[in-house]
């Protein structure tokens, strides 16, 4: 509970100068969730259907202004500082299950968590992963239930929270994973009952996820959006992969670190989810099963990220790993240290506590250089200043009588037009859609918002847009400009 009031408050001191963090992401979030709160379906900021992202976020939030009456933006902080509170205190409960227990591993590791820039940079900002974190959580709790009682209600427990995190994230499909090979590797019941039980794991926990996307096809022609393919090959998404652990652990950060690192945390986990499952009092352990979700996440994270395109690893990506990452490295260090005698136990433990306290100096620098930056300017973002204050910002908040109705928006920040006004923009076309562009061209009537400090090159430039488009400028700003094209 200590923990818990801690991480609260920090979180309302980060978001005090101007409240949560808003990243573009968010506003595809808060978009979709004040449309369907008002009754106008899962719409984006583009006034088009939300497919790019799973549905239950925005449900949530949705739920949440119900409830409240208040928006997002406005209670975000509140129910994040809970979000986390509540993370914290199932850790806290986690551990106190752990197949060694200890008091003070426990207390020393929830510090860690408490104080962790991994965790406190989610939980300050209006992200999938502040929800999506606390179903991993609750899955590790259900799935031990189950493993424990083998009832068909424990697995369908299991399952429904799958399905849930499944839609809350498509990276929910890791869980899917992890909880499949758990089951199969279950030796504790007979084949015929783990073959039932598997099949009705993998129906329910499917179940949300097949409705989202058939929902998607149906609205737009399209599974999960328009992606395109990778481009980038396994061994540099390792050395990004190495980076943000270089970013988590007080280690050089160089691309020989960074590999080292990946190919470290893959063995270990390895090694420790092979060895704690040969052993039948330990296979079932939340150990185990946090060395488990190690080895899947990453394996899936890895493997998508070579596939498909999307963003460098960050931080905000792989922060589901992080307390499962922390825990596997560490469960074993108290059973460890118990098999000495008095004196080399003691050495022992004022080793791991030096360690200890160099890595958690290590997050306190991070945490202060995060408060140095967010006390006076706000958290990174849309709210963060000197954004709202930009003059075309200014600008279009006094004057949003200026765009004309039935006239398209388009802008290469499209969310922050909407952000802002509160009217629909689109965001400008991709350069290596082809289809796109030419229907952007063809277009009658239309405004371009162009924000100077966006920078986002897989978008049609304004240089591209002006020597194709007979545009007229309305006004220019310091920040940025908005133009018109009206057809003759």
């Amino acid at each position: 509970m200590i923990a818990a009031a801690i991480g609260f408050a920090i979180i309302q001191v980060f978001s005090h100068h101007s409240g949560i963090g808003v990243s573009p992401d968010s506003v595809t979030y808060i978009s979709a969730a004040r449309n369907l709160y008002a009754g106008r379906g899962l719409i984006g900021f583009d006034n088009q259907s939300m497919v790019v992202f799973p549905a239950f976020y925005s449900i949530f939030l949705a739920t949440m202004i119900f409830i409240t009456r208040l928006d997002p933006v406005i209670f975000g902080s509140v129910m994040n500082g809970l979000l986390f509170a509540i993370l914290l205190y199932l850790c806290g409960a986690i551990m106190n299950g752990f197949y060694f227990f200890s008091r003070w591993y426990k207390r020393i590791l929830l510090s860690c968590l408490v104080l962790s820039p991994c965790l406190l940079e989610i939980y300050s900002m209006l992200w999938t992963e502040t929800l999506f974190i606390l179903l991993l959580i609750f899955f590790m709790i259900a799935i031990r239930n189950y493993f424990q009682k083998h009832t068909t209600g424990s697995l369908i427990a299991v399952s429904v929270i799958v399905a849930f995190a499944c839609v809350t994230r498509y990276a929910g499909v890791a869980l899917m994973c992890t909880g499949g090979l758990l089951l199969i590797l279950d030796g504790k019941i007979k084949s015929g009952k783990k073959i039932i039980n598997v099949i009705i794991f993998s129906i329910i926990s499917n179940s949300l996820l097949f409705l989202n996307i058939a929902r998607n096809i149906s609205v737009s022609g399209v599974a999960t959006g328009v992606r395109q393919k990778g481009n980038t090959p396994l061994i540099q998404n390792i050395y990004y992969f190495g980076s943000i652990l270089c970013d988590w652990l007080p280690v050089p950060k160089n691309n020989l670190t960074a590999f080292i690192l990946t190919i470290a945390f893959i063995l270990i986990c390895l090694l420790t989810f092979v060895l704690l499952f040969r052993n039948p009092v330990k296979g079932y352990s939340y150990e185990s099963i946090a060395s488990a979700i190690c080895v899947v996440y990453t394996s899936f994270m890895l493997l998508s990220a070579t596939v498909s395109r999307y963003e460098q690893f960050t931080n905000r990506l792989l922060s589901p790993l992080f307390i499962p990452l922390l825990w596997s490295m560490s469960y074993w260090f108290p059973s460890f240290a118990n098999k000495f005698t008095l004196i080399k136990r003691a050495g022992i433990i004022g080793l791991g506590l030096l360690l200890m306290a160099v890595f958690q100096n290590y997050q306190l620098a991070a945490d202060y250089e995060t408060y140095d930056g967010v006390k006076d300017a706000g958290i990174p973002g849309y709210t963060e200043d000197p954004f709202p204050q930009l003059d075309i910002v200014v600008f279009m908040q006094k004057n949003n009588n200026i765009f004309k109705r039935k006239y398209a928006v388009y802008s290469n920040a499209g969310d922050a037009f909407y952000f802002f006004t509160g009217k629909p923009g689109q965001l400008l076309p991709q350069v290596v859609f082809p289809e796109d562009v030419q229907k952007f061209y063809d277009e009658n009537h239309l405004y371009v918002v162009w924000f100077n400090d966006v920078n986002n090159p897989d978008l049609l430039s304004l240089q591209n847009i002006l020597a194709n488009k007979k545009m007229t400028l309305v006004q220019q700003f310091n920040s940025g400009a908005i133009y018109v094209y009206e057809k003759d």
